[in-house]
């Protein structure tokens, strides 16, 4: 697996999956999304490499960049794509776990707390299940505590985070210190007349990283002999450009080792399943697991487009990132679920879906 960075050359643009069309209501405050889908970076990095490698950049592929790269939306022949995550002056940061409570002081995030699987079983709409208590020692005040919904946390701080420990205060860092949008006004011009009309006017919010960011990626299967991606390439809405150069090193966090698992009073190994990258499941496919508990956001819907058929492909749901799995194992299944950290699992694993990252409980 090879990792790059993309910097924007100027601000960029993605749509989600609700119409834009021209003179209807929604062209005013159409906020683009970020980060981008998985499969938005997938599809721009495959006609990246199709241009590398021979391609025009119109018409169809040949037989051999199709063998190579994959021959439509949903075959990417060998290729594996990682991510997206974030990196700010060589330092990968991916969304905060939800299971990570804390309060904003003088503008900051500051963890304070985990949440566990209770002892008991309650009750609940979802049947008999251990809901997530907060772990705080007593006299601690657990008013206020929430997860934060766009924080982000960097690779060191997420490895503490897999090994059942806090972060520091340091590993956290806001959305709005990583990238900002920026409202526009477009109006559209009848290129021959040089005349508007009624329902031309649109105001899209563009995105654009701080100084220091980018977009990171993985990608791995590009066949021996091939041209790989590189330099500048179109990307997002508008085909605005990115700059698209190697990153050193691995942006995943390290896995606690196998040997730290210890098995429960009732023989089992406690495990926690945390998702990078939004999921096309309920909860990660893992053989041999059982789920315990679980601290999931809300469904995200993620679609996409097929260049060759000129048509959207159907809107899914998809668990956020940053969700987490308090799952259960018996030591003999264990060491493959142990393998699987890192690796993409569910429905469009290919395009860097369903990336997941295995931890320890936290302590209670």
């Amino acid at each position: 697996m090879k990792t790059f960075t993309l910097t924007p050359v100027d601000a960029w643009f993605f749509r989600d999956g609700r119409p834009y069309n021209e003179k209807e209501a929604n062209q005013a405050d159409a906020t683009s999304l970020f980060p981008p889908p998985a499969r938005t970076l997938s599809g721009a990095l495959r006609a990246a490499l199709a241009r590398a490698n021979g391609w025009s950049g119109s018409g169809p592929w040949s037989l051999e960049l199709n063998a190579a790269f994959g021959a439509n939306a949903e075959d990417l022949a060998a290729l594996q794509f990682s991510g997206p995550f974030l990196t700010k002056n060589q330092t990968a940061y991916w969304p905060l776990p939800r299971h990570l409570l804390g309060r904003s002081i003088d503008k900051k995030w500051n963890v304070q707390a985990f949440l566990h699987p209770a002892e008991s079983l309650s009750h609940c709409d979802a049947g008999e299940i251990n809901l997530p208590v907060v772990a705080l020692p007593s006299g601690e005040k657990r008013a206020g505590l929430k997860p934060a919904e766009t924080a982000w946390i960097s690779t060191p701080g997420l490895t503490l985070v897999l090994a059942g420990k806090l972060p520091k205060a340091g590993e956290i860092i806001p959305a709005n210190d990583l990238w900002a949008h920026e409202p526009r006004v477009g109006l559209r011009r009848h290129e021959e007349k040089r005349t508007t009309e009624e329902g031309a006017l649109y105001s899209p919010a563009y995105v654009r990283l701080c100084r220091g960011v980018s977009l990171g990626f993985g990608i791995s299967g590009v066949p021996v002999g091939r041209h790989h991606v590189d330099g500048v390439l179109p990307f997002g809405g508008e085909s605005r450009l990115a700059h698209c150069e190697a990153w050193p090193g691995s942006p995943l966090p390290t896995a606690p080792p196998l040997a730290s698992f210890k098995p429960q009073a009732d023989g089992l190994l406690a495990f926690t399943a945390t998702l990078l990258t939004p999921g096309c499941f309920k909860a990660p496919p893992l053989p041999g697991a059982t789920v315990v508990s679980a601290c999931v956001g809300k469904p995200v819907t993620i679609g996409g487009w097929d260049s060759l058929k000129r048509i959207p492909l159907p809107l899914e749901p998809f668990a956020p990132a940053g969700s987490v799995w308090f799952c259960t194992a018996a030591v003999a299944d264990f060491a493959a679920i142990h393998a699987m950290h890192g690796t993409q699992l569910g429905k469009h694993a290919a395009h860097g879906f369903g990336q997941i990252v295995i931890g320890l409980w936290p302590s209670k």
